[in-house]
C-alpha cells in the first residue's frame, strides 16, 4: 500500500480540485492516492464550508420558505445557495415549526406530501449531511476501531475501551487505553486515538483542543491514526501520528479490511 503522508503542496492542490463526488476517481488516478482518501478531503472541505455559512442560512430561513411555498424545489434552493440538500431541507423543516428529527424519521407520517417528496429526494442526492451519509460515517469509525482492536488482539496487549473508561466515570476517554505502555519508535504510547479521517492542520487542531489536550494531562502520551493519511507538516509534540501502515502486513483479514476502508467513498 501506498504512504500517505501527504506533502502540504499536493495536499493544497487536491483540496482545491476536489469539489464533487464525480471528482474522487479522476484525482485518485491523478495524485495516485485511494479513493477513501480524495472523498475524506471532499467531505472535510463542504464540512468547513458548511460551518462558515451555516449562520447567514438560518437567518435567511424566512426568505427560503417564501421561495418553497412559491414553488421552488428543496434541491433547486440547495444548489441556488451552494449547500447541501438535507441542510436546506433541515431549514425548510424548522421554518414550517416541525421537528427535524421526527420528520427525517417518520416521512411517511406527514401530511404535506410534497414536503415529504422533496425531502426524501434531498436526502437521497446528499453525501455530506444526510442521515445516510451520518451512518457512513460512523461505519467507518467503527472500522478503524475494529482493525486497531484486532492489532491489540494479536499482539496480546491488553485495554481499555473507550466505553470501559467512561463506566469508570472518566469523562475525556480516547478509544484505546493500554494496560502498560507501547513504544513506538522511542515513544512510549499509553493510549490510541483512531480518527477515520484525513489529518489536515485544521482537523488536528480542532481535535487537539477538543481532545487530544486532555488525553495527554489524564493519561500521558499516546498514538493519533488518521486512516486517510495526513500531510506531512503535521505535529504532535511528544505524541505520534500514523496513518494505515502501522497496522498493515499483519495478517490477510487486517489487511483486507484496510483496504476495505480505504476503498470506502461516500
Amino acid at each position: 500500500m501506498e504512504r500517505l503522508k501527504m506533502e502540504n503542496e499536493t495536499y493544497l492542490q487536491i483540496y482545491h480540485l476536489v469539489n464533487r463526488p464525480e471528482d474522487i476517481d479522476t484525482l485518485s488516478l491523478e495524485f495516485g492516492e485511494s479513493v477513501g482518501v480524495i472523498a475524506a478531503i471532499l467531505n472535510q472541505k463542504i464540512v468547513s464550508k458548511v460551518k462558515r455559512k451555516m449562520g447567514l442560512l438560518q437567518k435567511r430561513g424566512k426568505n427560503f420558505r417564501y421561495l418553497w411555498e412559491k414553488g421552488m424545489d428543496i434541491n433547486t434552493l440547495a444548489t441556488n445557495n451552494d449547500v447541501p440538500a438535507t441542510l436546506m431541507a433541515s431549514v425548510i423543516i424548522r421554518e414550517l415549526g416541525y421537528s427535524k428529527k421526527h420528520v427525517l424519521k417518520n416521512l411517511d407520517t406527514l401530511d404535506d406530501r410534497r414536503l415529504a417528496s422533496e425531502i426524501e429526494e434531498a436526502t437521497s442526492s446528499d453525501h455530506f449531511f444526510s442521515p445516510k451519509a451520518h451512518a457512513l460515517q460512523v461505519v467507518k469509525g467503527q472500522m478503524g476501531e475494529d482493525i486497531i482492536s484486532k492489532w491489540l488482539d494479536h499482539h496480546q496487549l491488553g485495554y481499555s475501551t473507550e466505553e470501559d473508561l467512561r463506566a469508570m466515570g472518566m469523562q475525556k476517554t480516547p478509544d484505546f487505553f493500554l494496560d502498560k505502555p507501547l513504544y513506538v519508535d522511542d515513544t512510549e504510547v499509553g493510549w490510541i486515538e483512531s480518527k477515520a479521517m484525513f489529518g489536515d492542520e485544521r482537523e488536528h487542531s480542532h481535535y487537539y483542543k477538543k481532545q487530544f489536550q486532555h488525553y495527554e494531562r489524564e493519561y500521558g502520551t499516546g498514538m493519533v491514526i488518521y486512516w486517510y493519511g495526513h500531510i506531512d507538516t503535521l505535529e504532535f509534540e511528544g505524541n505520534l501520528i500514523r496513518d494505515h501502515n502501522f497496522y498493515t502486513d499483519l495478517n490477510e483479514e487486517i489487511d483486507d479490511e484496510i483496504n476495505e476502508l480505504l476503498s470506502s467513498t461516500l
